[in-house]
């Protein structure tokens, strides 16, 4: 029996940890432009898939302008009635407020940082504008691009 490379196993323990919460669409958010969304996204969705428990579809928001929100929410829509758990990525919201309705409408949310990177006052903005409630909590990026550790809570508003 080999091993699995380290990357991969991140990616699942990743996986798993969302799925402790019911969850039909989680958006993934990036805290600044610093991190590659896109990337993280596709290793989500293939740790999803290599799960098996249901299919796991991509939906990449990454450069939406606001009169594409509707559609893209639709398109999320069709895809969640059809049994499908869904990963949206999107772009910083300090970068492109577009994507913040898309971010509501879905189910949670993780937010993406950059260790010694990304801007606190970047992620405040994500989890402000999202909703504190709709995080899962966040994910910790070191220079691998892999998840370290565990879905970090977001601490409760003071």
């Amino acid at each position: 029996m080999s091993r699995k490379p380290s990357l991969t196993v991140d990616w699942e323990r990743l996986w798993v940890a969302t799925r402790q919460n019911a969850w039909t669409s989680l958006a993934v958010i990036p805290s600044d432009g610093g991190v590659d969304i896109t990337q993280v996204a596709e290793s989500l969705m293939a740790a999803g898939r290599q799960h098996g428990e249901k299919p796991v579809s991509l939906l990449n928001a990454t450069g939406a302008q606001l009169n594409d929100v509707r559609h893209l929410i639709d398109r999320l829509n069709g895809m969640t009635a059809r049994g499908d758990w869904v990963i949206i990525a999107v772009d910083p919201i300090a970068d492109n407020p577009s994507v913040v309705p898309l971010a509501r409408a879905a189910s949670n949310a993780l937010l993406v940082v950059r260790l010694g990177e990304s801007l606190l006052t970047s992620a405040q903005t994500a989890i402000d504008n999202v909703g504190r409630t709709r995080f899962l909590g966040s994910v910790v990026l070191g220079r691998r691009r892999a998840p370290q550790g565990k879905i970090v809570p977001v601490p409760p508003a003071n």
